[in-house]
């Protein structure tokens, strides 16, 4: 039996290798056409935008891999299907639920990476990516580029950002307005600048110094709303997409929100995508198993590989839509997001059993009949 087990995993696990391969390739390929639409801006150069597309790498991963956990399935596990393997270990007795379990090991194994890489390696090489995107602001930036103690210009004010924290919030901010003649008019300290829209910011603990002649009026501002801070590039040096940020530190910054009265529903359905990642990729790779285990002789391998094929992609696309319908109608992220997944889990463990029910079932009509 431990053979078996391993033989069914080591095949599964050897089906994912080149599907992940050709997926990443194909999305690899179309994010370079839109990193190579940056070239020249700035000291940005071709070979930046090739690397900018291998850090961003792991994040593609961790996206495709619930389709990869079914399309590599079928396509390792296929191959004992099409030497009649997986017939003949039911002849010799193993239930459809004895089988998956192989399946279920590696898939689980592969849930513990998707976290572990959503966790440690793609906020590190999202980050790695943005230093480098940080090159096409160079010719805009007037001081360090750098994520921190970064010095820049937005329009007629100048920007100076001490640090950042979660990789959504600026510490230490400072504003220099300047009038048309270049003059300074205004300047003013906050100590965090949150950002709450597109291009609004909530700054917290502001000092604004009105500069008036030779006189300086000061005043202390708990709270104040702020446009245009900074332009969508720079925020997008500085400001990590969501989707790139740990889970960990999702649930930090959302609990930062809810301690400042501020809308957190966004940031919930972002966390809500991620954790469904890791659980479809659980279901996804056990529906591989019913779709091969069977006679050939209706419905062909390959047809079966086909079929999960499409329902690989209908889910993905389910996935999607789920998502957007959350942010969108503001409907509760966790039910919206995790009923699709925890009902295609439950379709994937009971097509396990129902194949043993009913394989049971036939053997006992069988007794009877003798």
């Amino acid at each position: 039996m431990i053979l078996l087990d391993r033989y069914i995993a080591a095949n599964y696990l050897k089906g994912l290798v080149p599907v992940m391969l050709l997926l990443l390739a194909l999305f690899s390929f179309l994010a370079l056409a839109e990193e190579l639409e940056v070239v020249g801006q700035g000291t940005f150069r071709q070979i930046d935008a090739f690397l900018v597309v291998l850090y961003t790498s792991p994040r593609r991963m961790v996206d495709l891999m619930p389709v990869t956990a079914l399309l590599g399935g079928l396509m390792g596990l296929g191959v004992m299907a099409n030497h009649q393997e997986l017939i003949a270990a039911r002849a010799a007795g193993f239930s459809k639920a004895r089988m998956a379990r192989p399946v279920f090991q590696a898939t689980l194994l592969l849930a513990v990476m998707v976290v572990l890489m959503q966790s440690i390696l793609v906020p590190v090489s999202e980050r790695a990516a943005s230093a480098l995107r940080s090159k096409s602001l160079e010719a805009t930036s007037v001081g360090s580029s750098n994520r921190v103690n970064f010095w820049t210009r937005s329009g007629r004010n100048f920007v100076h950002v001490g640090n950042v924290l979660f990789n959504r919030i600026l510490e230490n901010i400072e504003i220099y307005q300047t009038d048309s003649q270049g003059k300074l008019k205004t300047y003013i300290h906050a100590g965090q600048a949150t950002i709450i829209g597109e291009d609004t910011w909530l700054l917290e603990n502001v000092t604004r110094t009105r500069l008036t002649g030779m006189s300086a009026q000061e005043e202390q501002i708990d709270r104040l709303e702020w446009r245009d801070l900074l332009t969508q590039e720079q925020t997008g040096i500085l400001i990590l997409p969501l989707e790139a940020l740990a889970p960990h530190e999702l649930v930090l910054y959302i609990r930062h929100l809810r301690d400042n009265d501020l809308d957190t529903h966004h940031f919930r359905v972002i966390f809500w995508k991620q954790i469904s990642i890791a659980i479809s990729v659980i279901a996804m790779g056990l529906l591989s198993l019913p779709l091969l285990v069977g006679s050939t002789r209706g419905i062909s391998a390959s047809q079966r590989i086909l079929l999960g094929g499409i329902l690989g992609i209908f889910f993905y696309l389910l996935q999607q839509v789920t998502g957007n319908l959350a942010g969108l109608l503001n409907l509760v992220p966790s039910i919206t997001i995790m009923t699709p997944v925890l009902v295609l889990l439950a379709i994937s463990v009971s097509a396990q059993y129902w194949g043993g029910y009913r394989k049971s079932a036939s053997a006992r009509n069988a007794q009877r009949q003798v």
